[in-house]
C-alpha cells in the first residue's frame, strides 16, 4: 500500500467516524484545533493526518487509533460473507412474531424440497 492509498483509507475512516457521530467538518475542526478545509483534505486523502491530529481524533470520536487504519472496505468480500451480513442486519432488527414467521417459511420451503 501506498502512502497515497494509506490516506485515501485512514481519511475514509475519519469521514465514516465523523458521520456515525452526527458532526460536522466545521464542528470536528473546532474539537481537534484545526481548519474544516484541513479536515475535507485528510478526509479525501489528499493531506495525511499526523500522529497528533490522529490521537486528536480519537479522543474525539471515543476510539483508538489504530481503528482508522482499519481497512475492511477496502478489502472485497466473498459474495457469500457480503449476502450473510445483509441477511443478518435484516433480520436481527425483526420482531419474535416476524423470526417466528421467517422460521415457519424455511422449514416449509425444505419441506417442499424433500
Amino acid at each position: 500500500m501506498t502512502k497515497n492509498q494509506l490516506d485515501v483509507a485512514i481519511g475514509k475512516n475519519i469521514r465514516k467516524s465523523r458521520i456515525a457521530r452526527g458532526i460536522s467538518t466545521d464542528e470536528l475542526a473546532e474539537l481537534i484545533g484545526c481548519t474544516a478545509g484541513s479536515i475535507g483534505l485528510m478526509e479525501r486523502g489528499k493531506r495525511g493526518a499526523t500522529p497528533l491530529t490522529l490521537s486528536k481524533l480519537s479522543d474525539v470520536f471515543g476510539q483508538s487509533v489504530a481503528e482508522f487504519f482499519s481497512f475492511e472496505d477496502e478489502v472485497p468480500q466473498r459474495k457469500d460473507e457480503a449476502q450473510r451480513k445483509k441477511i443478518f442486519s435484516l433480520v436481527n432488527n425483526f420482531t419474535e412474531s416476524e423470526l417466528n414467521l421467517v422460521i415457519y417459511v424455511i422449514k416449509g420451503i425444505r419441506q417442499l424440497k424433500r
